[in-house]
């Protein structure tokens, strides 16, 4: 299980209550979302991509490099 971006939520008394997960960036629009609560995601080149709309994964979907590179002029 890779635990990477896994943080703890450790309250005063010391006891973890849970496990989280940092937020992850919307290549497409730059928002950062939760992925557990993404609208949609995409495979691409063995990673995992998470989006806040339908609209952003089907855009990047069409060209993922042209959002990996940083060009994107996407807005909601």
């Amino acid at each position: 299980m890779n635990l990477r971006g896994l943080h703890r939520n450790i309250p005063a008394g010391g006891k973890v209550e849970k496990w989280t997960m940092e937020k992850v960036k919307d290549v497409v629009c730059g928002m950062m979302i939760d992925p557990k609560e993404a609208v949609a995601t995409s495979e691409y080149k063995g990673k995992t991509y998470y989006f806040c709309a339908k609209g952003c994964k089907v855009a990047f979907d069409k060209d993922p490099e042209k959002y990996l590179r940083g060009e994107s002029e996407h807005e909601h």
